[in-house]
């Protein structure tokens, strides 16, 4: 019995491994209250009751637990240094979504990662450079190469513009600045980067606070004297294992992760703080100006911290950066589908529309970037 229990913790052989791990325990327990006696079978005897009521709750949270079908192809994304996750290797990498309820597809398409390990795009490789940073909403969750953010604004230039995507699955405002830091993407951007491009929404701000369940491994930031200081990682040692055990248990995940992940008035300046970071350090190394499509959240959504949308977007803009309202409700309130029913993430009418919204901003307001454009 506790051959299995170690199986099952090290080697996760089914989704819902760690009710089998307290199923096992409780067994373990009993047998062993089974053979003691005296008060070290009435010791067993409560830690059984309690290894068998943990079952019973653990197997109650994976029930009610929400569930999405996903299967996306083995080395999508995998552990990696400085920016904490990332694709494995170049090649075509399938994604599928569904509802197991009801068996209806949410979507399915192909990510192809290129020799640099970014999603590509089709571009022209000797125009002005405009490089997209960003998180799903910027890599194209969902959807084929061809309806991305960052392609939909490279074919509303019509391809003469060369047109990067750094964007991936869970990112944050700290791999934007992280990434800038160490060089990561330096020879892949070139020299004279002439527009970086962020998107961002408030919710961004549970992966700068690491609040995030999928953040662990991520760039960590702390406001030190005023300033963004570089810390490490989410977690590490004896709090990375703990982090990780608890979010392999449905009952954490159920009962005590959505309290987690609300935000406080800190987190939020956070975020900010770290986003305006990045747009410093734009300036400084490369001299490039950052454009943020900014989208609005739900009302409630930052009750209790301070904040609002209007009162970021002005951090944003005093702090250097071009803010440009993307959240499209306008098109939402005519009926438009701008996210994936079942998913949330953009819809390809989405992205085609808020890449509109980007190039109109940089030919009124930006006119320098398209200065060295190719005729």
């Amino acid at each position: 019995m506790l051959g299995l229990i170690v199986f099952f913790e090290l080697k996760h052989p089914v989704p819902s491994f760690r009710l089998a791990t307290f199923v096992f325990v409780f067994l373990l327990l009993a047998d062993a209250a089974s053979l003691a006696r005296g008060k070290t079978r009435d010791l067993l005897l409560i830690l059984t009751s309690l290894a068998f009521g943990l079952s019973l709750v653990e197997a109650g949270a994976n029930m009610l637990e929400p569930k999405n079908g996903i299967e996306m192809t083995r080395g999508w994304s995998v552990q990696q240094p400085i920016v904490g996750w990332g694709p494995e290797r170049m090649g075509s990498f399938h994604a599928k979504k569904w509802n197991p309820t009801t068996g209806e597809s949410i979507y399915e398409a192909d990510y192809t990662i290129d020799a640099n390990l970014l999603r590509a795009t089709k571009s022209c490789e000797s125009g002005p450079t405009v490089v997209f940073f960003g998180c799903s909403f910027t890599f194209g969750d969902g959807v084929a190469d061809a309806q991305t953010l960052p392609q939909a604004f490279a074919d509303a230039f019509d391809g003469k513009l060369r047109v990067l995507n750094l964007g991936f699955t869970g990112y944050g405002p700290q791999q934007f600045l992280r990434e800038m830091e160490t060089g990561l993407f330096d020879r892949v951007i070139g020299p004279k980067p002439k527009l970086f491009v962020f998107l961002t929404a408030p919710w961004h701000a549970e992966r700068t606070a690491c609040k995030s369940y999928w953040t662990a491994h991520a760039p960590l930031y702390a406001l030190e004297n005023g300033k963004i200081v570089f810390k490490g990682s989410c977690n590490e040692g004896a709090r990375l294992w703990l982090r990780e055990w608890l979010e392999n248990t449905a009952l954490y995940r159920v009962a005590i992760e959505p309290y987690r992940h609300r935000l406080t008035h800190d987190d939020v300046e956070l975020y900010i703080r770290i986003l305006l970071a990045a747009v410093d350090l734009a300036k400084e190394k490369y001299g490039a100006p950052t454009l943020v499509p900014y989208l609005r959240v739900e009302d409630g959504y930052l009750a209790g911290t301070g904040f609002d949308d209007d009162m970021i977007i002005e951090r944003l803009t005093k702090g250097g950066a071009e803010v440009v309202d993307a959240s499209l409700a306008t098109e939402k309130a005519a009926g438009a589908l701008i996210a994936i029913n079942g998913d949330g993430h953009p819809t390809p009418f989405a992205n085609r529309v808020r890449a509109s919204l980007v190039k109109d901003y940089v030919e009124r307001h930006m006119t320098s970037i398209l200065a060295s454009r190719p005729d």
